[in-house]
């Protein structure tokens, strides 16, 4: 699910870097995101360098994780 996000980004014009995806992983890992708020908002902190990405990222996002509690 994490790499099809990733690479929906990328198709959609989104400039998300291995690196960037790699470092949401790390985020992921500590526990420290318990939600999918949280989710959220680590993974366009993160994915996300320009606010001008954030009508995209907002739906990618509601896209791939719709119906995730």
């Amino acid at each position: 699910m994490f790499i099809e996000f990733f690479y929906l980004l990328r198709q959609k014009g989104i400039p998300v870097s291995p690196t960037s995806f790699l470092r949401l992983q790390k985020a992921l890992c500590t526990g420290i995101i318990r939600s999918v708020d949280d989710f959220y908002i680590a993974a366009r902190a993160i994915l996300v360098k320009s606010e001008r990405y954030f009508d995209i990222y907002d739906q990618i996002f509601a896209y791939t994780f719709k119906g995730v509690a």
